[in-house]
C-alpha cells in the first residue's frame, strides 16, 4: 500500500520574487521590511527549503527553513515546513513540537491537522491520529477532504482493520471520483477481501483515465488468474514483459513469486485476521463520522437465525457514506446459506458459483484454515464452481498421472519459465541451468529450450 499522503505545506514558485519595498529607521541606515514583505520573503525560503530536501540537500534545507522562520515566526506555513524537515531527518520529537506550533498558530489551518495526523499514524499512535485528521475534514473550507479520508483508511490499514479502511477509501473516492491513488487502494484491499468484481471495476475506471502502472498491472493480472480470465492475464502478462520489464513486478511475475508481492500480502493479512476473530470480523460496525446509527433488537427468537445486519436509522448527512457502510453489511452476509453444519463426519462439500473459503467456513462451523489445511490447498490458490472440497479430513491422496517430458520445449505466446517448471514439473533452477538462463532473462514465443540436461542427451 501507499504511504500515508501528505499535503504540501507550501505551493509556491521557486523563483524569487521579483520586487521588495523597503524603508529606513529615521537616523538610521538600517533598512527595514513592511510585515507582508517579510511574509513573502519566508514563504520564497520555504519553498527554497522543500526544493533542497526533494533533492537530497539537508543542509541547505534546514539553512533556508531557518531563514524562513527567523523572517516569519508566527507564519504557520513555517512551522508545517519545519515539522516536515525534521520528521524526514528522522528528528521526531522535534517534528512533532513543530506542527503543534502550526496548530497552535493557526487553529483553522485544515493542512495542519492533516499532515499532524498522518505523520502520528506513521508513529503508531492511531487513534491520535484519527481524530487530528477528522478534525481536518471538519475544519470549514477544506478542499483536501479526500486526501484526509485515505489517510484514515491507510491508518486503518495498519491496524488491520479492513472493513473500515474499505469504508473511508469510498468516502474518499465520493469526494474525488477520479483520485488515482484512492481507487488503487481500494481495489487492493477488494482484492484482498476477495470482492474481485469491484476490485476490477475500479481498476477499469483507472485504466479509462489512462491511470496505468506496473502494480495496477501485476492487480489487475492476480484478480483475471482468480476469475480464470485466461485472456486478461495473457494481456497483462504481455503489458509488464513489454512495457515494464525492470520493475519489481515483473520480476516477482517472472520468478514465480507472486505470493510475495504486496497484493498477497495484503490477501494474507486479512486472512489472519479472519482466522484470529472471524465473528467479530463479520458483525463489526462501521463507523463514519457524520453518521448516527440505531440497531433494532430482533425478537429472541429470530436472533440466533439473523443473516442480515440490524437495521439502521441514518440521519440526513449520512447520504454521502452509505456505500461505505453497506460494505460491512456484505462482508457479514457473504455466502451464508442454508446448510446442516459440521457434524464431525467426514463430508465432500461442491463448490457453488461465488462462494468463498470464508462462507464455506462459516457454513460448517470450521476455520479456513482446517479447509485449507483438509485440501493441501496453497496459499493463494481460488476454488472454482465444482470443485470438491473435504470437509473433515484430509483430501485422500490422488495418483499423479505421469507426465511425458520432452528434450526440448518451443515455448508459446503466454508461457513464462516458471509456468513450463510447473507443467513438466522439472526444477526452475534445472531450467535455468540447462539454458544458460538467468531468473531475469527473457524469453519469447517461438523459443526453443531444454527441459532435459543437454549434456545427458549427447550421451
Amino acid at each position: 500500500m501507499q504511504k500515508l499522503r501528505l499535503i504540501a505545506c507550501v505551493m509556491l514558485s521557486l523563483q524569487l520574487a521579483a520586487c521588495v519595498t523597503e524603508t529606513t529607521v529615521v537616523g538610521s541606515d538600517r533598512q527595514i521590511r513592511p510585515k507582508t514583505d517579510q511574509k513573502e520573503a519566508a514563504r520564497t525560503r520555504i519553498a527554497l527549503g522543500i526544493n533542497y530536501l526533494q533533492r537530497g540537500d539537508n543542509a541547505q534545507a534546514k539553512f533556508n527553513l531557518e531563514k524562513a522562520k527567523s523572517l516569519a515566526p508566527e507564519l504557520a506555513e513555517v512551522h508545517n515546513a519545519m515539522a516536515y524537515y525534521y520528521q524526514q531527518v528522522a528528528e521526531f520529537e522535534a517534528a512533532d513540537k513543530s506542527y503543534q506550533k502550526a496548530i497552535d498558530l493557526e487553529p483553522d489551518n485544515a493542512d495542519s491537522y492533516n499532515n499532524y495526523g498522518a505523520f502520528l499514524c506513521q508513529r503508531g499512535k492511531y487513534q491520535q491520529a484519527e481524530q487530528l485528521l477528522l478534525q481536518a475534514i471538519s475544519r470549514p473550507g477544506y478542499i483536501r477532504a479526500a486526501d484526509s479520508y485515505e489517510n484514515i483508511a491507510l491508518c486503518r490499514l495498519e491496524q488491520k482493520d479492513f472493513i473500515q479502511a474499505k469504508a473511508y477509501l469510498d468516502l474518499s473516492i465520493k469526494h474525488n471520483a477520479s483520485r488515482p491513488s484512492a481507487l488503487f487502494n481500494l481495489a487492493s484491499v477488494n482484492y484482498a477481501m476477495a470482492d474481485l468484481t469491484d476490485a476490477q471495476v475500479l481498476l477499469d475506471r483507472m485504466q479509462s483515465a489512462s491511470q496505468i502502472s506496473p502494480r495496477s498491472v501485476l492487480l489487475g493480472y492476480l484478480i483475471a488468474q482468480e476469475q480464470q480470465d485466461y485472456q486478461r492475464m495473457q494481456s497483462a502478462e504481455q503489458l509488464l514483459l513489454t512495457t515494464y520489464p525492470q520493475s519489481q513486478e515483473t520480476l516477482l511475475f517472472s520468478q514465480g513469486k507472486l505470493h510475495e508481492s504486496e497484493f498477497s500480502l495484503l490477501r494474507q493479512a486479512y486472512k489472519q485476521q479472519l482466522l484470529k476473530q472471524p465473528s467479530e470480523q463479520a458483525q463489526a460496525g462501521v463507523v463514519q463520522p457524520k453518521i448516527k446509527i440505531t440497531r433494532k433488537k430482533p425478537p429472541l427468537a429470530q436472533r440466533d437465525q439473523q443473516t442480515q445486519p440490524s437495521e439502521k436509522a441514518v440521519t440526513e448527512e449520512a447520504s454521502d457514506t452509505a456505500l461505505a457502510a453497506q460494505s460491512a453489511a456484505e462482508l457479514a452476509t457473504e455466502s451464508k446459506k442454508t446448510g446442516s453444519g459440521y457434524t464431525g463426519q467426514v463430508m465432500q462439500h461442491q463448490v457453488q458459483q461465488d462462494e468463498s473459503l470464508y462462507g464455506i467456513a462459516e457454513r460448517y462451523s470450521v476455520t479456513i484454515s482446517d479447509i485449507i489445511s483438509w485440501n493441501s490447498l496453497r496459499d493463494n490458490q481460488p476454488i472454482v464452481k465444482g470443485q470438491i472440497l473435504w470437509i473433515g479430513q484430509q483430501a485422500p491422496r490422488q495418483i499423479e498421472p505421469q507426465i511425458e517430458v520432452p528434450e526440448r520445449y518451443q515455448i508459446q505466446y503466454g508461457d513464462t519459465l516458471f509456468r513450463i517448471s510447473m507443467r513438466y514439473r522439472v526444477k526452475l533452477t534445472s531450467l535455468l541451468q540447462w539454458n544458460n538462463l538467468t531468473e531475469q532473462s527473457p524469453i519469447r514465443a517461438g523459443q526453443f529450450i531444454y527441459l532435459k540436461d543437454p549434456a545427458q542427451l549427447e550421451l
